[in-house]
């Protein structure tokens, strides 16, 4: 078949109909659809944990995973739930905490019907920006209840503000670990849900934010000379620190960045 027909790149949708077990194992057991399928859509079908499991074992970091308008099995596991390129989960209710921290190296994530509260967004945000390694590049988590970012979240965290409306703000935060090929890290927060997106330094995003990268590093930069500032008792370097503040707060102020309650913003 793949001679005849070119079938890199594959869409596979099942809707309304719930596949049997037996026919999915015929389907996939041809070499063509088992090598160049690239997107598995489950939609509107009766899931059972055999089938899901079936999708799951093929996971693959290349290749894309969805199911929406399904009930998932409540107690469901496997260990393979975030191992494709996108995952996304109409019926997250599932997805635990636990699950959510392993998330490594992935594109994609959506999460639209959780049993997650609050307190476990900000925990699961505040590992994110400490992870050692990178977990995704995008992520949409919705709660079950109003988030609160507040809690002690960004204390000791240099954090730059883009108010989009008053129920919609975003913070961009550097990520703690240098190893990360992802550092520039923004949280879209309204009201019950985020988006926590991830870049490369200077990767080209949206042209309103393109000088972020710098404005944050030099934030950091004027956050340690402050603290160096305020603990050094000597004079020659009281001036040097106070010299170097004031051009930082001179380029910050050049890149649009305005401070309101004493928060920086742009």
């Amino acid at each position: 078949m793949s001679g005849v027909f070119n079938m890199d790149g594959l869409e596979m949708v099942f809707t309304k109909v719930t596949p049997s077990l037996i026919r999915l194992k015929d389907i996939f057991s041809n070499d063509t659809f088992k090598s160049s399928w690239l997107k598995i859509t489950l939609h509107e079908i009766v899931l059972n944990s055999e089938i899901v499991n079936f999708f799951l074992n093929m996971a693959d970091r290349r290749k894309e995973f969805h199911i929406f308008g399904c009930d998932m099995p409540l107690d469901f596991k496997h260990e393979n739930a975030f191992k494709f390129r996108t995952n996304d989960y109409g019926d997250a209710r599932w997805v635990t905490l636990s699950d959510m921290i392993k998330i490594r190296g992935v594109e994609n994530v959506s999460l639209y019907r959780t049993t997650l509260s609050s307190n476990h967004v900000r925990y699961f945000i505040d590992r994110w920006i400490n992870c050692q390694e990178d977990m995704f590049l995008w992520m949409q988590i919705r709660a079950v209840e109003i988030i609160q970012l507040g809690g002690g979240l960004f204390n000791e965290l240099v954090v730059l503000e883009h108010h989009v409306n008053p129920t919609n703000m975003r913070y961009f935060i550097l990520a703690k670990s240098t190893s990360r090929a992802y550092k520039l890290l923004s949280i879209n927060h309204d009201v019950d849900y985020v988006v926590l997106t991830a870049w490369k330094p200077y990767e080209n995003i949206q042209e309103k934010f393109k000088n972020v990268y710098e404005i944050m590093e030099l934030l950091e930069k004027e956050k340690t000379l402050e603290k160096e500032f305020e603990e050094t008792t000597n004079a020659t370097k009281w001036r040097e620190y106070s010299n170097q503040i004031q051009e930082l707060k001179k380029k910050i102020h050049e890149l649009g960045v305005v401070y309101r309650d004493g928060r920086a913003t742009i």
